[in-house]
Order: structure tokens, then C-alpha cells, then sequence
């Protein structure tokens, strides 16, 4: 296999602005088609009753315009996300996946990935993802009322039953898969429920995402119950311990890895920072069905803003990447993500751990990019930080270790 340049390509910002070297790409997101066919009530994406559809031409336009830039790095995972991408036929991803491989396959070691809400697994999307070793995640938010209680069929129906028979057809083929649970206010009460739930199922590793404030859902359940999400976060690090790692939660796993190594950091403008992709220029590039491009954190992509438009930095079949660097629109957006990581790193104890929080959240939590700690960042980075700390202390070094390692 070919080595790819380790040099990267400079961006060359405005006069008024510092110069970046632009890391590799290390996610490629591509979204197959705006439609979702369920209807979960705290869902941020706007368009999920349209039904446009991505070309293979699209797919393989978007690897390219990596290559052309200088941004294939020694890895990169491509990853379907939003809306849903199985109501796609499996034959567009048989050909997609072959372009890419055709554009990246000699140049860097290219990993598939694909999110989904498991409603419409079955035979043929099994047979599709051992075909192609696809890292395979799954939404489903632990019992059978937590989970129907958000996430229904445009019909108003619960959804559980169905993710459940998916998750049987995986389990049956052997096709290795994790879970991504989305924490309410009604979860947080039902710590031992919830890890009961994906014990039961044969699931190793579970996300915790939160219910979060963003693009159309304006307002996070968790919202004035911040020691209940403590204390249910608490609740999972001594279940994940005890149980010798046979539950893995993610959010802990990331903490107990960054108490041991701490991120690693790239130099910008004459000082060190903390790795973090989502305000680094193009290390995600998120890509529509349609080709519209932008970077930067996944889920701005087509939300509306007042100040930064629809954040589409250009399109895959018009020109490059880079190319958008000169234009108006990502200077803007460039200077306010870097003005929010600089206030981050004066103001936030856990920045060395973070890097500067979520572009995304920072914008729809405080209305401003530029702005510092959000419900998210306590949420996702503090308290797992914090209960992870706090054991250590307790119980010496070791205690955390089998929360961040799955049991064999």
C-alpha cells in the first residue's frame, strides 16, 4: 500500500487571521439521505421527510476531493450517519463502497461505519455488513418504555420490539456491534435497569449520549437534573466495575483513558493545544446527499443560522475542501470556533481533557460559538471525569481500569 504524505497542507487564512496546518481527515461522514423512517421525538435533523438519495457519483466525489487536497491521512473511517441509512437499498452501498476503495484503497486504511436506528435490519443488511466488515451502531435507549417513550414510527408506534429483533439477527450472525443510548430525564432514576438491559443483549459497549439542545429540539430534558445524571453516571462506573468490564460505557472509558494519557496536542499560532476534532479544520468533513460540505462539528450541517446560513462551506461536485478557506462564510465560522476554544483554555479546569467542547452545543445551548461551558460538555466530559477521579481516589489507580477495557 501506498504511504500517504505526512506532510499537510497549509490554510492560508486572512491577514487578520493565524495560519493552520490542516491535519488528515480521520472521519469522513457521509449522509446517504435526509429521510428517517421513525420519528424520534428529540431528533436535531431538520428535512427527515425528504427522500433525495446520495449517487455512488457523490460517494466517490467526496473521497476524491480528500485526495486532491492533501487530507488522506494512514487512516480514515467513513461513516453513513443520518438519516437513516438503511432505507437506502444495500446495492447503493455495495457501490459505493467499491468507488471509495477504488479513490482511497491504496492510500490509507479505510474502515467503514454506519449508524443506525435497527428498525430495518435483516438478512440482507446482515449478509451487507459481514460482506464488508462494517462497525456497526445501533440506537436503542435500554428498556422497552424508555426507549418507546422517545423514539417512535411516524405512525406513533414503539419502536423497541423491532430494534430488538435486529439486534437478535446480528447477535445470530456474529456481526460485532455496539449500542448508542440517548439518557433523558426518565433514565437517570433506572441506573440498574438500564445496565441490566444491554447485559441481557449481548451488548459490550453502550454510548450514553444526552438528550441534547440542539438544531430542532430547543430545550434537554436533563436540564435542572444535573445531580440526578451524576448520580446515575455514578451508578454505571460501580456496575461497569463490578461486573469485570462486561459492560463498557463510553463516556467512562474515555475518562478512565484520559486520566491515564491525556490527549495529544497540535500547534497552532505558537501554542500547544489539545486534540480535539471538532474544532480543528477538516480533521470531520460531513458531506449530504447532495454533496454540500462543511466541517467542523457533524450535526451543523444544514441547520439554520442566522449569522452562518445553513453552514454549507461549498459543494463536492464544484470544487475541493479547501477551496472554501478563502470565502467569507468559513472565515467567520473559523474565527468564532477559535475564539471558543481560546475561552475554553482560559476559563474551563477540564480543557486539557477536552480540547474546547462542541462548536455545536456552545451555538445552540449559549447562542454563540464563541461562548464556554455547556450542559453538554458537564454532561458528557465533567461528571464522567469527575466520577472516574473520584474512585481513583477512593480505591487507588486500578479501581477504574475494567470500566475502560472490555471483558474478553
Amino acid at each position: 500500500m501506498a504511504k500517504p504524505s505526512s506532510r499537510p497542507p497549509t490554510i492560508a487564512l486572512s491577514a487578520a487571521a493565524p495560519i493552520l496546518s490542516a491535519s488528515a481527515t480521520r472521519l469522513l461522514i457521509l449522509q446517504p439521505t435526509p429521510f428517517c423512517n421513525v420519528n424520534c421525538d428529540y431528533c436535531y435533523l431538520p428535512g427527515r421527510d425528504r427522500r433525495e438519495r446520495m449517487t455512488v457519483a457523490t460517494a466517490r466525489q467526496a473521497a476524491q476531493r480528500l485526495l486532491d487536497d492533501g487530507l488522506v491521512g494512514e487512516e480514515l473511517t467513513v461513516l453513513w450517519h443520518a438519516g437513516e441509512p438503511l432505507v437506502m437499498p444495500p446495492d447503493f452501498y455495495d457501490e459505493a463502497f467499491a468507488a471509495i476503495d477504488a479513490v482511497l484503497g491504496a492510500r490509507t486504511r479505510l474502515a467503514y461505519a454506519m449508524q443506525t436506528n435497527g428498525t430495518l435490519i435483516d438478512e440482507r443488511w446482515c449478509e451487507l455488513f459481514a460482506r464488508h466488515g462494517l462497525r456497526v451502531g445501533v440506537s436503542i435507549d435500554g428498556p422497552a418504555d424508555l426507549h418507546d417513550r422517545h423514539r417512535r414510527t411516524r405512525e406513533g408506534r414503539g419502536t423497541h420490539a423491532r430494534v430488538l429483533a435486529g439486534l437478535q439477527r446480528l447477535r445470530e450472525r456474529g456481526i460485532a456491534h455496539h449500542a448508542i443510548a440517548v439518557v433523558s430525564r426518565e433514565s437517570l432514576d433506572r441506573a440498574d435497569e438500564f445496565f441490566d438491559f444491554f447485559v441481557a443483549q449481548g451488548i459490550r459497549d453502550v454510548a450514553c449520549n444526552v438528550d441534547e439542545a440542539e438544531g430542532a429540539h430547543v430545550r434537554s430534558s436533563l436540564a435542572g437534573h444535573e445531580a440526578a445524571h451524576d448520580a446515575f453516571l455514578q451508578r454505571l462506573l460501580d456496575r461497569s466495575i463490578a461486573s469485570g468490564g462486561r459492560l463498557v460505557v463510553r463516556e467512562i472509558a474515555a475518562a478512565a483513558r484520559l486520566v491515564a494519557r491525556p490527549l495529544l496536542q497540535y500547534r497552532h499560532d505558537g501554542a500547544d493545544y489539545p486534540e480535539n476534532a471538532q474544532v480543528m479544520p477538516f480533521a470531520l468533513v460531513t458531506v449530504a446527499w447532495n454533496g454540500d460540505y462543511s466541517t467542523f462539528s457533524p450535526e451543523l450541517l444544514g441547520q439554520a443560522s442566522a449569522d452562518y446560513g445553513d453552514f454549507v462551506l461549498g459543494n463536492v461536485q464544484r470544487s475541493g475542501y479547501l477551496a472554501c478557506v478563502a470565502s467569507d462564510r468559513f472565515q467567520r465560522l473559523w474565527r468564532a470556533v477559535r475564539d471558543g476554544v481560546d475561552a475554553c483554555r482560559r476559563d474551563c479546569a477540564y480543557f486539557g481533557f477536552c480540547g474546547g467542547g462542541a462548536p455545536v452545543n456552545k451555538l445552540y445551548e449559549n447562542g454563540d460559538l464563541a461562548s464556554t461551558e455547556t450542559l453538554y460538555c458537564r454532561s458528557m466530559l465533567q461528571r464522567p471525569f469527575d466520577a472516574v477521579l473520584g474512585r481513583i481516589e477512593r480505591d487507588g489507580p486500578s479501581a477504574p481500569r475494567a470500566a475502560a477495557e472490555t471483558a474478553p
